[in-house]
């Protein structure tokens, strides 16, 4: 089961499933037609899921005598999801919006290979619950935290840990100061050096909220508390993240940057599967460089800092100014270095429950953006 399959994470897992020989019996996309009656006609899931009914009868009207069974309600394909008979569900629907297709999946018993990084953010302690109560367990499948996953493994015991080390590309203007940042065009920020994603992550990766998130991301998948994950900057993307114990040893996931490993590990873990291309040439690479971030230049490392510090729905709060900020910078209505600035006031404005539930994610989530939006329009 694939949701999400259109998108940039979606596509890549499919490009997975093909290469490993597994079945798809489910496959659910937004309004993306045409890619999605590609996929069908190549992987015959039994059963679709589409935004709406409009996109439903275009889907039929492609495939004609050819079109398996297509879902067009939210309700439908939560109940797809909990119900379903799949060995995996890939989880890769992006943003706020696929929270409650993680709460389904968690209650699936099954393993989820999460790439929805704002459900865990959102309500992750939540999201475990579920899981240990249906039996089903959980893989991330962000490279960071797939990274720490592969580094725990066999070794979970906070009483061993001593820190996280999260590493960052610093994206694309690593070394520029807090002045030379404000005239940056979205057409800079959307070129990121090494990974290849959807312009709104490539926006956050370009401001490090994306790390931001991946520091709230790892309290929330590994158990430890916000002051023990460090966030370093390497420019050559080899080191996809660190773990250091108690006595100071450090173990680390080295590869080349490229997300299908973390998709395919969470589709085979605890075991893993041989690929055609080829592995790291030391020598080749001849160093690798670390450095610390720059937080003035980069302040949205400590706003995310002060969310998962404030808890309950602060991070909730967090996601949603983010996304409206974004989409404000990417129309060229705010400067780049604007978008921290927006999203610290929104925060400084919203209230914050500390009653986690879908409605009370919803409720922060539309506050948020109200803000935001007022604040756009001052």
């Amino acid at each position: 089961m694939v949701l999400g399959s259109t998108g940039s994470v979606g596509t890549q897992t499919l490009d997975v499933i093909r290469e490993l020989g597994l079945d798809v019996t489910f496959l659910a996309a937004g309004r993306n037609v045409r890619l999605l009656t590609e996929q069908i006609r190549e992987f015959r899931p039994k059963t679709v899921s589409v935004a709406d009914e409009a996109t439903a009868a275009e889907l039929r009207k492609l495939l004609g005598n050819d079109a398996p069974e297509i879902l067009c309600s939210p309700d439908e394909l939560l109940d797809a999801v909990r119900t379903t008979d799949s060995d995996i569900i890939f989880h890769s629907i992006g943003g706020l919006e696929g929270t409650a297709a993680a709460f389904a999946a968690a209650d699936s018993g099954k393993r989820v290979a999460m790439a929805n990084k704002e459900a865990i953010i959102a309500a992750g302690d939540r999201i475990f619950d579920r899981i240990r109560a249906s039996g089903g367990d959980l893989i991330p499948v962000d490279s960071e935290h797939s990274a720490v996953f592969r580094c725990l493994e066999g070794r979970h015991g906070a009483e061993n840990l001593n820190r996280i080390l999260l590493t960052a590309s610093g994206g694309p203007f690593f070394g520029r100061s807090a002045e030379e940042l404000k005239n940056v065009t979205p057409e800079e920020a959307l070129a990121h050096p090494t990974w290849k994603m959807g312009p709104k992550i490539t926006i956050d990766s370009a401001t490090l909220m994306n790390k931001g998130f991946e520091i709230i991301e790892a309290v929330r998948l590994f158990g430890v508390p916000e002051d023990r994950v460090d966030v370093v900057v390497h420019r050559q993307s080899i080191i996809h993240s660190m773990v250091e114990y108690t006595d100071h040893t450090v173990l680390a996931e080295l590869s080349h940057p490229d997300m299908r490993d973390c998709i395919r590990y969470a589709a085979t873990a605890p075991n893993t599967a041989p690929v055609m291309s080829p592995g790291l040439d030391f020598a080749a690479l001849g160093s690798l460089t670390f450095a610390a971030p720059d937080m003035k230049a980069f302040p949205l490392l400590d706003i995310a800092r002060q969310a998962i510090r404030t808890g309950g729905t602060a991070p909730v709060s967090l996601i949603a100014a983010d996304e409206e900020a974004v989409a404000a910078f990417l129309s060229k209505k705010i400067g780049f270095t604007e978008i921290s600035s927006l999203v610290l006031e929104t925060l400084g404005a919203v209230e914050v429950s500390y009653t986690i539930s879908e409605e009370s994610i919803s409720e922060a989530a539309r506050q948020a953006r109200a803000v935001c939006g007022n604040l756009l329009k001052r």
